[in-house]
């Protein structure tokens, strides 16, 4: 039975990896659908200076009992099993079946979104208004532009940061900041070549992301969850504009005509659909 739940948790672990991968997908936002968000936040947020004092002191009984290892280990185990294995792949994927990807996380997205607003029963005034402004907080972040950072190892640190950060977010993706920030190729090239520097200064970034990030989301789900899900909800279906499939110049379009890529999309919009069923959240 132990095996079986950590096998579990190592599969979503994997869906979160391989989420991460893709621009406009949040590996935040898969841990939602798949009810294991509040679990892994509390997990994160829980290292802090005893951790490295239990490391240094070889006490990992301790370190287990404190990061709640039995959920974290096979979780983070699998996230980072599909970032190594499968970036060369989704890369690939990308260049050739780029919208067939993207429409299936469209609609995995779209309809898990709206079953977990449907079962946190929205009635209240402020219940509608986090739908609303988290919607409207994920459709403007189609407005941010572009930037550009050098290689330097200090750029590579803050892209880390700022991507994790991004990835604890359900609806903001950590793959389209580093977009933004004109990493993601560079980063994807560095996974796929197993650039040692780049990946220790990355991941160096990255953890103090999550030391510092993973707090704050905690505050808030622990004080405000619903109202919070809410607006992680909404912010979701706010981001889709990112995972939009069809685009010419950058510029959103709708499909038109009848063709064979067009009704295969269709296809696999609606079994994701059926898919959304089967994810629990709280």
């Amino acid at each position: 039975m132990i095996f079986k739940d950590s096998f579990i948790l190592f599969i979503k672990g994997m869906a979160m990896g391989i989420s991460d991968l893709v621009p406009g997908i949040s590996g935040g936002t898969i841990a939602l659908l798949l009810g294991v968000y509040e679990k892994f936040i509390k997990s994160l947020k829980s290292i802090n200076k005893k951790t490295i004092f239990y490391l240094f002191n070889f006490q990992f009984f301790k370190i287990s009992k404190q990061l709640n290892f039995k959920f974290l280990f096979p979780l983070g185990l699998g996230i980072l099993s599909s970032i190594f294995l499968f970036s060369s792949l989704i890369s690939y994927m990308i260049k050739n079946y780029e919208i067939l990807i993207f429409t299936f996380f469209l609609g995995l997205i779209f309809f898990s979104s709206l079953r977990i607003i449907s079962n946190l029963k929205p009635t209240s005034f402020n219940d509608f208004l986090s739908i609303i402004i988290g919607f409207l907080v994920g459709f403007l972040l189609i407005f941010l532009n572009s930037l550009h950072l050098s290689d330097s190892l200090f750029s590579i640190f803050i892209s880390g940061f700022f991507a994790i950060s991004a990835m604890l977010l359900p609806g903001i993706s950590g793959s389209y900041i580093l977009v933004i920030l004109d990493k993601y190729q560079f980063m994807l090239d560095s996974i796929s070549s197993f650039n040692i520097p780049n990946l220790s200064i990355f991941s160096l970034g990255a953890v103090f992301g999550i030391l510092s990030f993973s707090r704050l989301i905690y505050w808030v789900l622990n004080n405000y969850y619903k109202i919070s899900v809410l607006f992680l909800s909404g912010l979701m279906l706010g981001a889709l504009t990112k995972v939009w499939p069809w685009r010419i110049d950058q510029q959103l379009v709708f499909p038109f005509g009848e063709n064979y890529e067009l009704i295969l999309s269709g296809m696999i919009f609606i079994i994701s659909g059926f898919l959304s069923l089967y994810f629990k959240s709280k």
